[in-house]
């Protein structure tokens, strides 16, 4: 297997547009998804002989609640679990009272209203909160190179299992002891983003992508790239929902790629009546409400100038729509300043960033939702609107997602261009009996797919098998080890640029 990972050249591998990896072929995901159906019927089989043993499970890096919901749903099924934001996360969004906050705020990040409201929210999940903080280690280790060997050699004692040779070989991870001791504690953890934590700790993880970090961070040459990396390769298994993925996984080297859709935590995120709405009515008018709750980005969700001039077409055809967003991401000044460009303030609404327990209101309170139109992905903003039955429109690269779910392709509306949009939408509008059949067909769909007995046992499981550091049959035939082509090897050559 090529690997590309050469310190010295000072290149980076960054794929910015991983669904056109030549990896990604029909009869490619076919296999990986035959492939991991029998990994998960041999865990299965391999779990239903044994008693199953009290483990304890950590699971780390709140990025955008998801390990939240995935404690959630773990500790439902009879796991004991505990959550471990990052300790340098501070963000609103990766704080595991947001799931709970019911409330709004002006920024996502640093709000003195939030910060307030934030101690009087009750968490339902254990919660422990580390720090980064290893400078007794350090300092143990410089007297130990200095011939005082006594404090450092207890400290490691203490610390039997953590892979101190690699804290100490990175170049500024020492600060992850802390984290890493408090992780060693368990059977097996659960690491989203950044699972180096987890890799110090010396125990079984597992590992899932969230973002960037196959994008672009393990392919730095520095040593944050390097042991990104490392930590994503020394997982049990990678878990994989979406496509690209795969593709990240060829370029990097990774063979331990499993497919896992992502669990919903559906007790919580279920149809429901919307209080919001007759709100929303007395204050903007309207009889029909679209909610996009995604961050305001046009390169990542697509909100350019082609998507506003279709807001306004439909906003002249049918008067009574009200477009409904949240002012947060990196495109949001821009966004505001093309609706004052297109005059669509009466019909376009931006509201404050909510916690995730107001939002779920504001999906129940919508009639339908638009999430990313670029990448041709789902993530965490379809499936929870998917879960309260409400239609989504999106782009979703159908040629892609068909093998790898089997050909139970999510019914969503797949957007390609501006006039789909808009004549999507005024269908939608026009008509009631279509909407709701929708809504109820993607609800259905998630939970043959998605669902806590579905996709929550197929995590559950896995992490299990991760404790007991069983092993898969050797005669699968997993098709992330097979060759590269050359075809993927230019194209790799191609994710190349200069870093720094």
């Amino acid at each position: 297997m090529w690997i590309w990972k050469k310190k010295q050249n000072l290149e980076a591998s960054i794929d910015l547009h991983p669904w056109e990896h030549p990896f990604l072929t029909t009869q490619n995901l076919k296999k990986f998804r035959s492939y991991s159906d029998q990994a998960h019927d041999f865990v299965n089989e391999y779990l239903g002989k044994l008693t199953r043993p009290n483990y304890s499970y950590a699971f780390t890096v709140n990025m955008a609640q998801n390990m939240h919901k995935w404690t959630m749903i773990a500790n439902r099924l009879g796991m004991q679990s505990t959550l471990f934001p990052h300790p340098l996360d501070s963000s609103q969004l990766s704080s595991p009272e947001w799931e709970y906050f019911d409330g709004e705020v002006k920024s996502i990040s640093n709000d003195q209203f939030y910060l307030m409201k934030k101690k009087d929210i009750k968490l339902n999940v254990p919660v422990c909160e580390t720090e980064m903080k290893g400078d007794e280690f350090l300092a143990l280790y410089h007297d130990f190179q200095k011939g005082n060997r006594r404090g450092f050699l207890k400290l490691v004692q203490k610390a039997h299992g953590l892979k101190i040779d690699a804290l100490l070989k990175y170049q500024g991870f020492y600060p992850y002891f802390n984290w890493a001791m408090s992780l060693s504690e368990f059977d097996a953890i659960y690491a989203a983003s950044s699972p180096i934590a987890a890799y110090f700790s010396g125990k079984p993880y597992c590992a899932c992508s969230v973002g960037g970090d196959l994008q672009s961070d393990c392919g730095r040459p520095d040593d944050l790239g390097q042991l990104m990396t490392l930590s994503f390769n020394a997982a049990k298994f990678l878990m994989i929902s979406n496509p690209h993925t795969l593709g990240h996984s060829r370029r990097l080297g990774f063979t331990n790629g499993i497919h896992v859709p992502y669990p919903m935590d559906t007790t919580r995120y279920n149809p429901g009546e919307g209080k919001s709405r007759n709100e929303w009515l007395s204050m903007w008018g309207g009889d029909f409400f679209v909610l996009t709750t995604a961050r305001l980005d046009q390169k990542v969700k697509g909100q350019d100038a082609g998507f506003i001039k279709a807001l306004k077409d439909v906003s002249s055809l049918r008067p009574g729509v009200r477009f409904i967003f949240l002012n947060w991401g990196e495109g949001a000044k821009k966004f505001q300043n093309l609706i004052d460009e297109f005059e669509l303030k009466k019909n376009v609404i931006v509201l404050n960033p909510v916690g995730k327990e107001k939002l779920i209101d504001y999906y129940r309170s919508s009639d339908i939702i638009i999430d990313q139109l670029v990448y041709g992905y789902y993530g965490a903003t379809a499936l929870e609107a998917a879960a309260i039955g409400k239609p989504v429109l999106m782009k979703i690269r159908e040629e892609q997602y068909r093998p790898l779910y089997n050909e139970d392709l999510a019914p969503v509306i797949n957007i390609n261009n501006a006039d789909q949009l808009k004549n999507s939408i005024l269908k939608l509008y026009d008509d009631v009996d279509y909407r709701t059949s929708l809504g109820e067909k993607l609800l259905a769909w998630l939970k043959r797919n998605h669902g806590e007995t579905t996709a929550g046992e197929k995590m559950s499981k896995l992490l299990i098998f991760t404790a007991m550091n069983a092993t898969l049959p050797k005669d699968l035939e997993n098709p992330l080890k097979s060759e590269l082509t050359n075809e993927e090897k230019d194209y790799h050559l191609n994710c190349m640029e200069p870093f720094g």
